[in-house]
């Protein structure tokens, strides 16, 4: 029964599309401010949908909660290349709504859908590979090679922050040299501890999920009333839809560091979960900094 309601969201997803595509198509106000958070929940519902109907099985259908989990966690982990902006200043933010009390939870709906994009996407490429695993020749993890790794996710984070007109590009690939160790360490889902074992399947599909939700990210923003723009440095050329096109390259590093910053979220939860004081502390942790960067959106990035 479960499967078979599961199986309707390939139809729910797209009708919702279709329907918030032609009211923005016939200029309703509502719709052109709303029109990017309509899309994404309806491409991440389709997308189950494909999944279950293609693999049978799928993020949601795995688990509910922990779907659930997944998109509060994807608003603070999106909020840490906020912050970083703050300094690159490569985006802003354009037509948002003028009452906070839309403009909010506009931000927190929008960012919410990232991780559960990602889970979604990763999970239908990553079905290609359950006939044919992806072997590769075992990488040698060592405590050295642990160091090295983390030394430069650290100079990475460090040069891009210092000279964000030269180094920006390295914000989309610090957090994986930075975050992957310490998961390793910590004996979480991480791609070290799968090339440790000469597996490459989750890898590819989390680099082709990100490449795909690039593009289609990009897409529904091109036709938002409420959008975000771009001014990147010495690469501002050659754009399909508001990205340039060398930017594209960014979304498949991007798509690994989110896994590996929801991977060390997730494990810092499982570890305080059973602690209700502990608990408490983390979720609220979280809010208060949600709200600390939505104020330095509105006072920032927002124009």
């Amino acid at each position: 029964m479960k499967d078979q309601a599961l199986r309707l969201n390939f139809y729910i997803g797209i009708a919702i599309l279709a329907v918030a595509s032609a009211l923005l198509g016939l200029g309703l106000p509502f719709m052109r401010v709303w029109f990017y958070c309509f899309a994404w929940w309806s491409f991440l519902i389709f997308m189950d949908g494909l999944n279950i109907r293609t693999w049978g099985t799928s993020p949601l259908r795995e688990s509910g909660s922990g779907f659930l989990a997944a998109a509060f966690f994807s608003v603070p982990t999106w909020l840490i290349f906020e912050l970083l902006n703050l300094r690159l200043k490569n985006w802003s933010y354009h037509g948002l709504p003028g009452s906070l009390a839309e403009r909010w939870p506009g931000y927190f709906i929008a960012f919410a859908t990232v991780i559960p994009a990602l889970q979604e996407l990763a999970a239908f490429f990553r079905g290609f590979f359950k006939s044919e695993k992806l072997s590769v020749r075992p990488l040698p993890v060592t405590p050295s090679l642990l160091r090295i790794s983390l030394f430069t996710g650290i100079v990475f984070l460090a040069l891009s922050a210092a000279w964000p007109r030269i180094f920006f590009p390295l914000v989309w690939l610090g957090f994986i040299f930075l975050i992957e160790p310490i998961n390793y360490r910590h004996q979480t889902a991480s791609f070290l501890a799968d090339l440790g074992r000469g597996r490459a399947e989750r890898l590819a599909s989390w680099a082709l999920a990100g490449l795909a939700a690039g593009f289609v990210w990009e897409l529904f923003n091109f036709w938002a009333g409420s959008h975000w723009e771009y001014s990147i440095p010495y690469l501002n050329f050659w754009k399909v839809f508001q990205m340039p096109l060398f930017g594209y390259g960014g979304f498949l590093p991007f798509a690994l560091e989110t896994f590996a910053i929801y991977g060390f979220l997730n494990f810092v939860y499982q570890k305080i979960r059973a602690k209700p004081i502990a608990r408490f502390l983390f979720w609220s942790g979280l809010v208060a900094f949600d709200l600390i960067c939505f104020y330095s959106i509105d006072r920032l990035t927002a124009k």
